[in-house]
Parts: structure tokens; C-alpha cells; sequence
């Protein structure tokens, strides 16, 4: 049997559409930068938890919850928990996948027949 799969179509405002894709694309090229960064420093970078919080608008609880689940490493260095910039980014950019996702399901849908 052969299945035929619907398409799915969204409408949006050319405003909201406008502004995901300016958002989308500052974001990509803000990856792309602070790769080429991260990629040509001699020293490694990592930040306080104080710090990956204050990047993110999160609280250390939440921060706590994210390295349970695995979804960024720490390593502790002399009692404090620090955290490496490029999984920060990684995790900046899943957060931000998320967003979208959840964004664009909340767009009405209808079908077209």
C-alpha cells in the first residue's frame, strides 16, 4: 500500500515572517562568528554559572536542571562549576529551536481542499 502524506500549510503575517527570518538569520551568523572565535583562541573559554545564567535569563535552578539532564557539562575547578562556551552555544541554539517550534504551533492551521 502506498500512503499519500498531507502537506501542511501555515499562514503568516509577512510581519511575524519578516522578523523570524531576521532573527533567525542574526542568530546563524552569530554562531557562525563566535565558532570562528572559540575556533582560534589559545585558551579555552568557560563561564561561572553566575555568568551562564545572566547569558541565558535563567536562574541557577534551571541551570541545574539542564546539567541533569545532560543537556550541557560543567566541570568543577577549585569548588565552582564552570561551563564551557561552545556548549553554551549549542545550548542557546536548542533553546532557541524550541522557541520556534513553539511559535510557529501556535499559528492557526486550516485545510485547503
Amino acid at each position: 500500500m502506498s500512503e499519500t502524506t498531507e502537506r501542511s500549510y501555515y499562514l503568516v503575517e509577512s510581519m511575524y515572517f519578516e522578523k523570524l527570518l531576521r532573527t533567525h538569520f542574526m542568530l546563524t551568523q552569530s554562531t557562525l562568528l563566535f565558532e570562528h572565535l572559540l575556533s582560534h583562541s589559545d585558551r579555552p573559554m568557560f563561564l561561572s554559572a553566575r555568568k551562564v545564567c545572566e547569558v541565558l535569563g535563567m536562574d541557577c535552578h534551571q541551570l541545574e536542571q539542564c546539567r541533569k539532564k545532560r543537556m550541557i557539562r560543567a566541570r568543577a575547578v577549585n569548588g565552582q562549576m564552570l561551563y564551557d562556551a561552545y556548549e553554551l552555544l549549542a545550548l542557546t541554539e536548542l533553546f532557541y529551536r524550541r522557541k520556534l517550534r513553539k511559535t510557529l504551533s501556535r499559528i492557526p492551521q486550516f485545510e485547503v481542499r
